[in-house]
């Protein structure tokens, strides 16, 4: 969950959207009585400022996620939050497209079953605070679909929240 390239007023909307998503399409949970802490962790494969390809969806053969956080949670294991560029949740509605999503957290095997190569190694990370904290608010999990799985839900329920009932 977090920012999403759009304009301010979209950007709450979008927030609600992914919430939702969050919720629905979870399928690793940290229990919500107090969230329990999250402890750093070594992977020897992924690290915060990998940029890799991934099996993206056809529209957006080029997009890219960035290794953005590796930690472990008690009782859920290994969560890789990343940030996803180069996509476009197309707008029903005709107005702005999300171009990215700057914080989303996933599971390794999802990673595993996402990536296909490492691009290049980034020294500054994007921002991504402002959903991270958001996720450890809500006590998050982990995705266990892959990322391009994610993009596509994320799109229908951005539309689904615009009020649209069929997609572009």
């Amino acid at each position: 969950m977090g920012q999403v390239g759009l304009p301010p007023g979209l950007r709450g909307l979008y927030v609600v959207c992914l919430s939702m998503i969050l919720s629905a399409n979870l399928t690793i949970a940290q229990t919500q009585a107090g969230c329990p802490a999250t402890q750093p962790l070594v992977d020897v494969k992924y690290s915060p400022g990998q940029v890799w390809s991934y099996k993206a969806r056809a529209s957006e053969a080029a997009s890219t996620l960035t290794i953005l956080k590796v930690e472990s949670l008690p009782k859920v294991g290994e969560i890789i939050h990343v940030r996803i560029d180069g996509i476009t949740l197309r707008n029903c509605s005709g107005g702005p497209s999300p171009k990215n999503l700057a914080h989303a957290p996933f599971s390794r095997d999802a990673i595993d079953r996402s990536v296909t190569r490492l691009l290049r190694v980034e020294s500054d990370l994007p921002n991504f605070e402002e959903g991270y904290n958001d996720w450890r608010n809500h006590c998050g999990g982990g995705y266990t679909i892959t990322v391009a799985e994610v993009v596509g839900i994320d799109e229908k329920t951005f539309n689904s929240q615009l009020g649209c009932t069929s997609q572009p």
